[in-house]
């Protein structure tokens, strides 16, 4: 698939030479984000959306938390518990879709889905829809490529047990970003402990941070600072 997406610019580049050097990724790939509230998560969901808004995408997106910035860009959109249902469909339609795809990328994009998972599993019956939500994404995770069917996943702390245990759904996504201060295990978990030559002199903060490309070694990055209103408003014509 040779349709890519830019991601950003090479932060360490900027900084030290001040070269605007564009970061791209395939847009057949799953992606995952992890970052602090204020890290520019959504900035950068929202940019990587406009960028690739001419492609053949059919987009789902589960808001759990409501956020309202993801509102008017798609059809199949929900909040908060309707997120489950929202989720089955894309699954059914996935599993529907056969293998070398059906000329359409579809996207399933979940915000904070750490949240989501937490939020069901307070309750026997809502566990059972954790799991059910858990084995979609695993079986997605593994087998969309051959559909053209990906995951991008948002979330503000990557932890491994948003994946069924022993399942290495988490060595399946393409594209992994770390924006603003993360923690030291959560870096470790979304990055295998990678570095890169000079990282130590790299100043990170909102919009900027780490992504690992597969098949790339890993590399800083800064999202353009652009106005998220602006974005959806560009987004939902």
């Amino acid at each position: 698939m040779s349709e890519k997406i830019m991601l950003g610019y090479d932060l360490q580049l900027c900084s030290m030479q001040g070269l605007k050097i564009p970061l791209y990724a395939p847009l057949g790939g799953h992606y995952i984000v992890v970052g602090g509230s204020g890290s520019g998560k959504s900035t950068a969901v929202l940019y990587w959306l406009y960028k690739c808004r001419n492609q053949n995408i059919q987009l789902y997106i589960a808001d759990f938390k409501a956020s309202k910035e993801f509102i008017g860009i798609t059809d199949a959109f929900a909040e908060f518990e309707a997120c489950y249902d929202l989720i089955k469909t894309y699954y059914d339609i996935f599993i529907d879709t056969p293998e070398g795809g059906d000329g359409c990328i579809k996207i399933l994009l979940i915000d904070e889905i750490a949240g989501l998972l937490t939020h069901f599993s307070m309750t026997k019956e809502g566990k059972q829809k954790a799991d059910e939500i858990r084995g979609i994404m695993s079986s997605v995770l593994m087998l969309g490529r051959s559909r053209k069917c990906f995951l991008w996943l948002s979330m503000q702390r990557y932890t491994a047990s948003i994946f069924p245990s022993s399942s290495g759904s988490a060595d399946n996504f393409h594209v992994c970003v770390g924006l603003g201060r993360m923690t030291v295990d959560g870096r470790k978990g979304l990055f295998a402990g990678e570095h890169f030559e000079g990282e130590d002199d790299v100043i990170f903060g909102q919009g900027k941070g780490i992504v690992l490309i597969d098949g790339q070694p890993l590399k800083s990055l800064i999202i353009p600072k652009v106005s998220k209103k602006k974005i959806l408003s560009l987004l939902q014509k």
